[in-house]
């Protein structure tokens, strides 16, 4: 279910981001290939979010306090990398897209990653 989900909400993303991005044609031109430079560099990380909630999800019951510890500091290492990510290519996207544009770039990704997180919420139960 968790994989269904990001590989859908994965193939639908850049459909909405081209859609409220209104980028002009030297835009595109640069800005894409930035993206799927930027998406592929994050989709190895969620790739390993993604591992971790499977992993929560098949040790929940008779969970181990080491085990919630490590599964504890694996997913606050990941929102520690998705950060950094962004930061790294904020630079990067504001020479293509100028600083408005970036910021609407990044709020759409926030409204996007805010909806797979909501369905997440909804799929990977709380800790018994």
């Amino acid at each position: 279910m968790i994989a269904l989900l990001r590989a859908q909400i994965g193939s639908d993303r850049q459909a909405v981001v081209a859609l409220n991005m209104d980028l002009s044609e030297q835009q595109a031109e640069k800005f894409w290939p930035l993206y799927l430079k930027y998406h592929e560099a994050r989709d190895g990380l969620v790739d390993k979010r993604v591992a971790l909630l499977i992993e929560f999800r098949d040790n929940q019951i008779g969970m181990t306090a080491d085990q919630a510890k490590q599964i504890l500091y694996d997913a606050l290492d990941y929102e520690d990398k998705i950060n950094d990510l962004k930061h790294n290519y904020v630079s990067k996207f504001e020479k293509v897209l100028g600083p408005r544009h970036t910021l609407r770039y990044y709020q759409i990704e926030n409204k996007l990653d805010t909806l797979v997180n909501y369905e997440l919420a909804s799929v990977v139960p709380l800790r018994q």
